[in-house]
């Protein structure tokens, strides 16, 4: 998972509470956080890259800090809605900032010649989501105030310059009805989360 698990995992336990199973969890190695089928690609059993589809429909679908590495954030939503049932619900986010085993700060993925992987050198970072309404919420102010410390002056402008594909916030809303929450973290490391949730339309 990661180096903020003592301040992420609390959140999302606080955030995630109605959902129904059977639940799907994309992108976790065990049910420590949540009980459900186990989706990963270090388990060999999904690959968020790939056309993948998942061994049934589910009435839950929780993808916490992994939709990032997809390619086609666009593809990755159209296969979740086709994977849940009518009125499922999709928890999922998207984060930029510190990815801790990086020596070199960026607020997205690709900076300086150097794109940021996860558990092997080709599982890259991809994307991110955006809507302009974010400009206006404290949390991504204060992410904003803590990146000009590091030399950034616009976050909008930084998310769309590193970040290899921006996903429309608007897109997701064709297939959900949702509503998001964004968390800055800024110690141990600095990030912003937009924690999306939403149900099937």
């Amino acid at each position: 998972m990661g180096v903020t698990n003592a301040i992420i995992v609390p959140f999302y336990k606080g955030i995630i509470r109605d959902f129904d199973s059977p639940v799907a969890l994309l992108g976790f190695v065990d049910n420590s956080i949540f009980e459900g089928d186990i989706y990963d690609i270090q388990k060999g059993n999904w690959d968020i890259n790939s056309k993948w589809e998942l061994d049934k429909k589910y009435n839950t679908i929780i993808c916490t800090r992994c939709a990032y590495f997809a390619k086609d954030p666009e593809d990755f939503i159209i296969r979740c809605y086709d994977s849940l049932n009518v009125d499922g619900k999709l928890y999922v986010d998207w984060g930029v900032g510190d990815h801790w085993r990086f020596k070199n700060f960026k607020v997205g993925w690709v900076k300086g010649g150097e794109q940021e992987f996860a558990y092997g050198k080709e599982n890259y970072l991809w994307s991110m989501v955006w809507d302009e309404s974010f400009l206006l919420n404290n949390q991504y102010k204060m992410f904003e105030k803590e990146i000009e410390k590091i030399g950034y002056d616009n976050l909008k402008n930084a998310i769309f310059e590193e970040v290899p594909t921006v996903l429309d916030y608007g897109f997701i809303k064709k297939y959900f009805d949702i509503t998001y929450t964004i968390l800055t973290i800024v110690k141990p490391h600095l990030q912003m989360y937009v924690f999306i949730k939403g149900m099937k339309k």
